[in-house]
């Protein structure tokens, strides 16, 4: 294995171990947070945490 192929496979797991999951809950808390802004900001961190986890699950 290369030192190319290395370094995808390590950021592809950054991509589904740690980034997905830690915008998806960023997001599901700034929806609790009663104001318009930070609850948008939730739902726009909530669907790109998801597209990025059906985007890993199809590539």
């Amino acid at each position: 294995m290369s030192e190319v192929d290395k370094s995808t496979e390590e950021s592809d797991s950054f991509l589904h171990e740690e980034l997905i999951p830690v915008l998806v809950v960023l997001g599901v808390l700034l929806v609790f947070i009663p104001d318009p802004i930070t609850t948008t900001l939730g739902i726009l961190l909530v669907g790109l945490g998801v597209g990025l986890w059906i985007w890993d699950l199809v590539e």
